[in-house]
């Protein structure tokens, strides 16, 4: 199965898991968690734990519509599966869920991870609020909000995802404090790997429902700069302002396919420790390309 997530995600870093997987062979830590505060689609740590590259993950996810997706559809996957083969891909549905996905206080968690996927499968670039259905409200587009809602292909990951889930740990929790309360404490912490993917710098507040202002960028920074025997590594768009907090560690570029609105290539940064062994090169959607160090 060339996709473990059964989300869609904008800049998705599931073309990224060849990546880190080489980056954890080269610091020996194949076997070990693996932990991502920013989870998401989750697309990386979902293949790297069926590729055997990982023992179990953890992944948090600030918003309780995503995290309560993942529960549910670990937990009641059956249940999970019998309502994806049986709602309606109508726009009187799709309303229905976008007034669950926007009223989340008002529904049970399982109504509301069911919505945030079904938003997520329904919506242009899998945005779950602001985006519009596919196909657009009149449903007159070339698609229809149906599109990306194969209801085998999407049972069978949940399904899949079901049979791993006492490797798959899951929270909801503000990502700094997921790393403070989760990480493992003392030697085990060096045995093990955190990606973070922290909401973009710019077009954060179109594309996330927990959007970051410049404080708490910082904020991420002054902690994990901090963490001097854990191997981790962050992603972010190329802005001064990411540049600057981390101008004394390693930054490189490295090409990301996205899918808003249009397919293009662009070069997002990738921050290190110093302590941590990189790979020459990366296979990034199936291309490799060389790693080009930008500080």
């Amino acid at each position: 199965m060339k996709f473990a997530s059964p989300l869609r995600y904008p800049g998705g870093k599931g073309s990224l898991a060849a990546f880190l997987t080489d980056v954890i062979d080269l610091n020996d830590l194949r076997g070990y968690p693996y932990y991502e505060p920013y989870a998401g689609g989750a697309g990386a740590a979902l293949n790297l734990l069926r590729d055997g590259v990982v023992s179990e993950i953890h992944i948090n996810d600030a918003d309780r519509r995503i995290f309560a997706f993942w529960a549910s559809a670990l937990h009641q996957a059956d249940r999970f599966v019998d309502r994806i083969f049986n709602v309606p891909l109508s726009m009187e549905e799709w309303r229905k869920q976008q007034d669950i996905c926007l009223r989340p206080e008002s529904h049970s968690d399982f109504d509301v991870g069911f919505s945030a996927f079904y938003m997520n499968r329904c919506n242009r670039s899998g945005v779950l609020t602001g985006a519009g259905p596919i196909g657009g409200y009149e449903q007159s587009g070339k698609w229809n909000l149906g599109v990306r809602f194969n209801r085998e292909a999407l049972s069978e990951r949940v399904l899949s995802l079901a049979k791993q889930k006492e490797s798959i740990k899951t929270y909801n929790l503000d990502a700094i404090n997921f790393l403070k309360e989760k990480l493992p404490k003392g030697l085990s912490r060096a045995k093990s790997f955190v990606y973070l993917d922290p909401p973009y710098v710019n077009k954060g507040q179109r594309l996330y429902l927990n959007a970051y202002e410049h404080k708490d960028h910082a904020e991420v920074s002054k902690y994990i700069t901090k963490q001097k025997t854990l191997h981790w590594i962050l992603s972010y768009d190329d802005t001064e302002l990411v540049r600057n907090l981390y101008k004394n560690y390693n930054i490189f570029h490295l090409p990301i396919k996205y899918s808003l609105q249009q397919k293009k290539s662009a070069k997002e940064l990738v921050i290190a420790p110093n302590h941590l062994t990189l790979p020459q090169a990366a296979k990034v959607s199936g291309t490799e390309s060389l790693i080009s160090r930008c500080n």
